[in-house]
């Protein structure tokens, strides 16, 4: 779990840290080149992609075989919720009664995360 914990602050850190830098600099009044936009877009991705890396990691990691069913139960919970969100939130669009969905899918996964985290501890 500290290695674990160690790559998560490592990912999230340079995460914060790429975007604030990244979002400065493209909004900084000056016309980038698509090219330049792009890279930034992906160099502001590749931490939340480790953060996906070292949860998947930690699950290779864990040694307590019911430690690591709860984390799977949790990681499909997440996976679940999220992609019921987006689905509601896409047919609301294709009728008209929303005219844009939610962005940041990843943060919408973090956040059904920790909303499973309880809910699989407590039905185990």
């Amino acid at each position: 779990m500290r290695r674990y914990t160690l790559r998560l602050m490592l990912f999230m850190g340079s995460y914060m840290a790429i975007l604030t830098g990244s979002l400065l600099f493209a909004r900084n009044g000056a016309d980038h080149a698509q090219a330049t936009l792009i890279g930034l877009a992906l160099i502001s991705a590749f931490p939340i992609v480790g953060v996906f890396w070292a949860i998947f990691r930690l699950l290779v990691e864990i040694d307590d075989e019911y430690q690591r069913l709860l984390f799977v139960k949790q990681t499909l919970l997440a996976t679940a919720l999220t992609l019921a969100i987006v689905t509601v939130w896409q047919f609301l669009k294709v009728f008209g009664v929303v005219t844009d969905g939610p962005q940041w899918m990843g943060a919408i996964w973090f956040a059904m995360l920790g909303i499973a985290t309880p809910i699989v501890r407590w039905r185990a």
